[in-house]
């Protein structure tokens, strides 16, 4: 017979164990599912909070991602599709989609929202249901320049597709694309309708209303914006090659008097889409929307013959999933990709082999213990933006990042055409 408090002994261990191993099960499944999270998952449904759009829990964000073409134009129509949205969110590590309704314009031959409602409002649906399959956000934007004219109609729109997607956190509303003459007295009277047509059917998702001369006089919402409803912000428009300090100094005012700004159109050219593509001024931009928090979601997925569209002219579907992309495609790419890498973070390895940081803190070199050849080595900052890089074409690499400051980075490691992330701390 063994002694009793040997007994008591084991029976303890055993217990000890099974928590442990109930533990370790719990982080291993915890940690996948961090992995498989959806960007929708993650960030929940989108608040505004002071000046600021945010995460469901606060958390101050820029998400970044692509705006389809004019739906009633032909030049935009044929990327309605899963496969535009699937791509873009597997391939370019986009965010948002933007789904640009177009309501009636001259130049569209009755192909229209207000002509053609059933053609149209399938084409939305399709890019809508696609984005909640896929875990990403969707704008629904009413894609007109007199939204007033068509009030009512809009009023019906977003009251049934409040019903419809209401309770999908992926779902924004975006009810008047850009007002041009119009005052804001004008669009607040619009505005207010159809804010209250979204409001009966869905109490709280994002809600966002453009301002007069091409959503650039966001300092007039400022000085008096519309009351009433806590999750409204305003949408900014800006062509970098166009618009420059000037429009970010109104920016960065409407947001110091209160009012929270979300870029649902941005282009890397001139005002007209076309010509005067800057990289450098693009660049800019980008830096103050990341540096600000403020969401961004790029002009054009089209095969149009404009610089801003990031389709080769004419290459349609097959050109955006075989890369046959404009130099400003290739810009916008790269840089969704890179942001996408910078915020999360997956397995430490390259094809199933292990990496990892000799030290983590870092105070001066930065050294990876790997057994494969590492190409190069990129740092980002937590905004997403690349502080570092460097070509090695070695294994087990050390380089000085002694010219970073103290604080939290993300290392992407290339090799042989694939990467892989990690969190450290630059001491």
């Amino acid at each position: 017979m063994k002694p009793k408090f040997i007994l008591l002994e084991k029976n303890f261990f055993e217990k000890q164990n099974l928590k442990l191993i109930a533990i370790l099960l719990l982080t291993l499944v915890t940690s996948q599912a961090i992995y498989s999270q959806t960007v929708v998952e993650r960030y929940g449904r989108l608040q505004v909070n002071g000046s600021h759009v945010t995460a469901e829990n606060g958390e101050k964000i820029s998400l970044a991602g692509m705006s389809l073409f004019w739906s009633n134009a032909g030049d935009g129509g044929d990327f309605y599709n899963s496969q535009t949205v699937n791509h873009l969110a597997d391939d370019w590590n986009n965010h948002i989609i933007r789904a640009a309704l177009g309501v009636k314009e001259t130049w569209d031959g009755g192909t229209g929202y207000i002509d053609n409602t059933a053609v149209q409002k399938a084409k939305i649906r399709t890019v809508i249901d696609a984005a909640i399959a896929k875990g990403v956000y969707v704008i629904i934007d009413w894609h007109t320049h007199a939204a007033e004219v068509h009030k009512d109609e809009a009023v019906a729109f977003f009251t049934e597709m409040a019903e419809l997607y209401g309770d999908k956190d992926n779902v924004i509303y975006e009810i008047y694309n850009e007002p041009i003459n119009q005052s804001w007295n004008d669009v607040k009277s619009y505005a207010t309708d159809v804010i209250a047509g979204i409001r009966s059917k869905d109490s709280d998702n994002l809600i966002i209303v453009g301002s007069p001369t091409w959503s650039q006089d966001v300092d007039k919402a400022a000085a008096d914006p519309i009351i009433g409803d806590p999750n409204l912000a305003y949408t900014l428009h800006f062509y970098a090659n166009t618009h420059k300090q000037f429009l970010r100094d109104r920016a960065l005012a409407a947001m110091n008097s209160g009012i929270a700004l979300f870029v649902t159109e941005w282009g890397t050219t001139d005002a007209s889409g076309d010509g005067g593509y800057n990289q450098q001024e693009s660049e800019t931009w980008l830096n103050f929307m990341i540096d600000n928090h403020i969401s961004y979601v790029n002009w054009t997925v089209a095969h149009k013959n404009e610089d801003s569209c990031v389709v080769s002219p004419g290459m349609g579907l097959q050109g955006l999933t075989n890369g046959n992309l404009t130099t400003s495609g290739i810009f916008i790419r790269n840089h969704l990709i890179n942001r996408a890498e910078a915020l999360s973070i997956d397995d430490f390895t390259i094809d199933n082999v292990k990496l990892s940081l000799v030290q983590n803190p870092v105070k001066d070199i930065l050294s990876v213990n790997s057994t494969i050849v590492i190409d190069n080595l990129t740092v980002f900052d937590m905004n997403g933006r690349s502080v570092f890089h460097k070509n090695i074409n070695q294994n087990n690499p050390q380089v000085n990042i002694g010219g970073l400051q103290s604080g939290n980075y993300i290392l992407k490691v290339s090799s042989n055409n694939t990467s892989t992330t990690t969190k450290f701390v630059k001491l």
